[in-house]
């Protein structure tokens, strides 16, 4: 089951990318999970994990309206699609929404996102570019940095961790986006939580389907 990160879990003493990109922030939401194939395996599991099972896993998304189009947003930039899926944003919002900042292939990525979203009514997502990210502070704004990181955990296992930072840019957003963590933090864990184990089982169940074959020779 999903756990917080062991210390010094896989000796990785590196700075993350994530660091990099958002080190301070005002909330962030930390999950973890191990995961009994090696990392390569781990870290194309998350990188290729389809959104739409994350979103339909969870139908108390539905409650946050259009939270339920996150995930996707999320996997599609990754991936560099354009197309938004169906029950999503309109096409200009969501191709603003998420962008891939940085990546070690095989190790950890991060995405980004810049927008207005401190109450429950409000979401607006604004464009950028990677290089743009650190150093956006214009009034009015938040910014979330995302990661997905992999580590070897003894042989033949990984540990997938996940980490989701959240920065305001002045000081009446960062008391709204306080009032609104405090209802949609819990929802926000839960989802990442639920994507971790999904890719456990994706990466666990792609290992077992290659060794089957090579078991019956």
């Amino acid at each position: 089951m999903p756990c917080a990160p062991p210390q010094n879990a896989g000796g990785m003493t590196e700075k993350l990318l994530i660091d990099e990109y958002l080190p301070v922030h005002e909330a962030h939401q930390l999950d973890a999970i191990v995961v009994d194939t090696p990392p390569d395996a781990a870290y194309r599991a998350v990188r290729d994990l389809d959104p739409d099972k994350v979103a339909q896993a969870v139908p108390l998304l539905r409650v946050l309206g259009r939270a339920r189009a996150i995930p996707a947003a999320i996997a599609d930039r990754i991936r560099g699609d354009t197309e938004p899926p169906p029950e999503s944003l309109p096409a200009e919002e969501y191709q603003a929404a998420f962008v891939l900042l940085d990546e070690r292939p095989g190790t950890e990525f991060v995405v980004g996102m810049i927008g207005k979203f401190m109450t429950a009514t409000q979401l607006e997502f604004r464009r950028f570019e990677p290089g743009e990210f650190t150093g956006f502070d214009e009034p009015g704004y938040g910014k979330v940095a995302l990661n997905f990181v992999v580590q070897p955990y003894g042989p033949g296992r990984s540990l997938l961790t996940t980490e989701t930072r959240t920065a305001t840019t002045d000081p009446l957003s960062r008391n709204r986006f306080a009032r609104y963590w405090t209802v949609v933090g819990p929802f926000a864990g839960f989802i990442m939580r639920r994507w971790l184990r999904l890719a456990k089982h994706n990466a666990e169940s792609a290992e077992r389907d290659a060794v089957q074959p090579e078991a019956q020779q």
